[in-house]
């Protein structure tokens, strides 16, 4: 099935369409998109935007955001290659300690690596991140812009919770551009990515919104990060570019760090709480979806 949807143009599409009827329970229209969902698949039929495929790149990235807002925002890179082996990781993890490896093409998956994990696990998220390297994400999910990153290896840095926490939380700006050329934030936060994970929507004050996507709402208030503003500056001024981008930070005890940028979320699949809340988000993105 992978090769079928990585090979054939015309069943990748059927199948994305179906797909789609199957996770968010209404037939879409993917030529005149009104919902948040049908938008970012028109988006992905229709992409037209140069920075779609360096801002993707999980390496590339790092040096364009640095650019925009500064080096001190990007998470440390540890090592870049087109291949990883044992001794290699096993030298990172001695001298820098814990680390994160990935692929720089995709979305994953992603793997921690602790000083603790022994010879057979590091080898296994060795061999399954330089096997990624192999696949044409972009084609896979109908994302085209992924096609045009050259796979690498990338191993950063790993960034710590806040004491008490298990997970790190993750926050991420939804920012449409409106037609005036200010800008509507949606912010939402996953919680206990790896126990129990739950995601809150939330106004650009913090205000709780009353659904959930994917996976359940818990969280119904938070307490205000510190230098939440600044997060917010730094969010717009990354998405200025894009009538539409999900820009992503992780605040650590006042310390910002940039995650990513993504333009197609969920690749355009992850049902809300209904179709109303769907078509809400879909309304405010009010310019071109292909940029």
């Amino acid at each position: 099935m992978k090769k079928i949807l990585k090979e054939i143009g015309f069943i990748r599409k059927i199948w994305f369409w179906f797909y789609f009827i199957i996770n968010n329970k209404y037939i879409p229209n993917f030529k005149k998109p009104k919902t948040y969902n049908e938008k970012l698949n028109y988006r992905k039929r229709n992409a037209n935007h140069e920075l779609f495929s360096k801002c993707s790149d999980k390496i590339e990235a790092k040096d364009y955001v640095a650019s925009i807002i500064g080096e001190q925002y990007i998470i440390p890179t540890l090592y870049t290659g087109s291949n990883i082996s044992l001794e290699k990781i096993k030298n990172i993890l001695g001298e820098h300690g814990d680390c994160l490896l990935k692929a720089n093409h995709n979305s994953g998956p992603v793997y921690l690596l602790t000083t603790k994990m022994d010879d057979s696990d590091l080898l296994m998220a060795c061999n399954d991140v330089n096997k990624q390297l192999k696949i044409d994400f972009g084609k896979y999910q109908n994302e085209p812009w992924y096609s045009k990153i050259s796979p690498q290896i990338l191993v950063e840095k790993r960034i710590y919770p806040e004491e008490g926490e298990s997970d790190l939380k993750d926050y991420k700006f939804h920012v449409f551009k409106q037609n005036d050329g200010t800008s509507k934030v949606i912010l939402h936060i996953d919680f206990d990515r790896n126990s129990n994970h739950s995601r809150s929507f939330f106004d650009d004050d913090l205000n709780w919104l009353p659904f959930s996507s994917f996976v359940p709402s818990i969280y119904t208030s938070i307490n205000k990060p510190v230098n939440f503003e600044e997060m917010l500056i730094l969010a717009k001024k990354l998405a200025e570019p894009f009538n539409y981008v999900r820009v992503d930070f992780y605040n650590v005890a006042g310390k910002i760090y940039f995650g990513e940028l993504t333009f197609a979320p969920g690749s355009g699949s992850s049902p809300f709480t209904n179709k109303g809340y769907d078509l809400w988000m879909g309304n405010m993105w009010h310019k071109d979806p292909a940029n």
